[in-house]
């Protein structure tokens, strides 16, 4: 049985690819959530890709508000060393 430390042993550069993988999809999911509801006559792909480029920015601010160390935190200077 794969368990949750199994999918998060990938890495590159320390940084857990199945996580970077769940917040591309989770904010995919939320931008076409946002554009249904409130941006219909905004282009749905631009719109998406606009979401994809802001994934990593929006999780850097997150985990500092929140005081989680990650490790590319930690490669920009926010951050202690997981």
């Amino acid at each position: 049985m794969i368990s949750i430390k199994d999918l998060r042993s990938l890495r590159i550069f320390g940084i857990a690819l199945f996580d970077l993988l769940l917040s591309f999809i989770g904010m995919i999911i939320l931008f076409l959530i946002l554009w249904k509801l409130h941006f219909p006559m905004l282009n749905k792909y631009r719109f998406i890709i606009s979401g994809i480029i802001l994934t990593i920015p929006l999780g850097i601010i997150i985990h500092v508000i929140f005081g989680t160390n990650t490790m590319l935190n930690y490669y920009l200077g926010l951050s202690l060393k997981p």
